[in-house]
């Protein structure tokens, strides 16, 4: 346990005071700050909004006392034919902040000029073709005009009445044929726009965490392997010691910083995020997020650090030059990237019970990619984790007992990378 501990300190204090590490924290840290603050800039600029509006309302009686008033905003109506009987009033209707003259076709191509100068500028063309209107809607882009959808559907509620009341319809029954139904979206799971996010974003920094401090433990043996100080440590502690010391060194600081991290977002989401702020009409909250969850996360973090650290550690300690450190990693890299993209997909996909989603469960490569999305949006039973846990801490202490015979064979060989194969032979003698 000494040999461990003696380890443990050198690999951990080594490693806090390597500027990728404290760089690598600081952006962390700020980049939560600036996404925390987004929502409140947000937040500023629409309470100004809603004043300048009030205002605005407010000082409307000059418009009633005869005095003409500009309007920003105008839209072109061109329906020559008069194939859409009030359709001017249709829009008048649906775009209150804009103001709908009527334009003739000669001058289509000076509105367009109009247009492309202004984007507040946009001009609508009803023309018959194929025995019906067709309704042609003129913006400078995507950004700006009026809203396309909206007047196409004005427009074609007023066609479909003025052709039920050639029908003999009355307005009782034209009134109860075009207005919508009510309809309400009922969700029988919990998965909503917040869980989903925060769930896709802890997979991705469960992914980096396990794979950046898995990369440290190869890099620390294989650094230490070409500056000779491996020489030392194999005098004072028995290779599977220092594998242990090292793994356990670089598990420990990952947990601090993933933590603290996360400690630190959740502040900031208190203090900067206004209260009720909402995306896609949904608000925002860290209700998914208990102590439940964090257990869970938190043991699929270890877990998953110390599978994947026992692989980078083999590599590491079969390379002579730190050069090397990233042709060695490949196997490793390539299993941990189809690994995440296995979890990501079964993780985004709208089926909870397929037959990927239980082999990416249980398989312990890919599980701590997996199950954090679906935990935090309660699509897993309670054991479904439990088992998915069980073979996953299985699977390391197998793994364990394996990378400790390799990492024994290989830590002290220097000249040519040892092959798997060569590195089975030794660790077999």
């Amino acid at each position: 346990m000494r040999q461990v501990k003696t380890v443990f300190q050198f690999t951990f204090l080594d490693a806090v005071r390597k500027k990728a590490f404290i760089l690598s924290t600081v952006i962390m840290l700020v980049l939560i700050l600036i996404l925390c603050l987004i929502p409140r800039i947000i937040s500023v600029f629409d309470d100004e909004q809603d004043s300048t509006a009030e205002y605005a309302e407010d000082s409307g009686d000059a418009a009633v006392s005869g005095e003409d008033t500009a309007e920003d905003a105008v839209c072109y109506y061109i329906d020559e034919e008069d194939l859409i009987p009030g359709g001017l009033a249709a829009l008048q209707n649906i775009l209150p902040g804009t103001a709908v003259k009527p334009g003739t076709a000669d001058q289509l191509d000076q509105y367009r000029e109009e247009i492309d100068e202004d984007g507040n500028i946009s001009a609508i063309e009803v023309r018959s073709q194929d025995g019906r209107p067709f309704i042609n809607v003129i913006c400078k882009d995507f950004m700006s005009g009026i809203p396309t959808g909206d007047a196409a559907d004005a427009l074609t509620k007023a066609y479909t009445q003025d052709l039920l009341a050639m029908q003999g319809m009355d307005e009782a029954t034209i009134a109860a044929v075009t207005t919508p139904l009510p309809y309400n979206a009922e969700m029988t799971g919990s998965l909503d726009v917040t869980g989903y996010t925060l769930g896709i974003i802890i997979t991705m920094l469960m992914f980096f965490a396990i794979y950046y401090y898995g990369y440290g433990v190869a890099m620390s043996v294989a650094t230490e392997k070409t500056s000779r100080v491996m020489e030392t440590l194999i005098v004072s502690a028995k290779p599977s010691r220092i594998l242990l010391g090292k793994c356990l060194a670089m598990g420990t600081l990952g947990l601090l910083q993933f933590g603290g991290i996360i400690l630190y977002a959740v502040l900031c989401f208190r203090l900067f995020i206004p209260e009720g702020f909402t995306i896609m009409g949904t608000a925002l909250s860290l209700s998914s997020i208990n102590l439940y969850t964090a257990s869970f996360l938190i043991a699929y973090f270890i877990l998953g650090y110390a599978l994947y650290a026992m692989l980078n550690a083999v590599c590491g300690a079969t390379v002579s030059k730190v050069e090397d450190v990233n042709s060695a990693l490949m196997p490793v890299s390539l299993i941990a990237m189809l690994s995440f993209y296995l979890g990501y997909f079964t993780t985004i996909s709208t089926s909870s019970n397929g037959m990927m989603q239980k082999i990416a469960l249980y398989l312990p490569f890919s599980s701590p990619f997996m199950v954090p999305s679906r935990l935090l949006n309660g699509g897993l039973e309670t054991w479904e984790m439990l088992a998915s846990l069980g073979i996953l801490a299985v699977s390391i202490v197998i793994l364990a007992l394996i990378s400790m015979k390799l990492y024994s064979a290989s830590v002290l060989h220097y000249g040519n990378r040892l092959k798997w194969r060569e590195m089975l032979k030794k660790g077999n003698r």
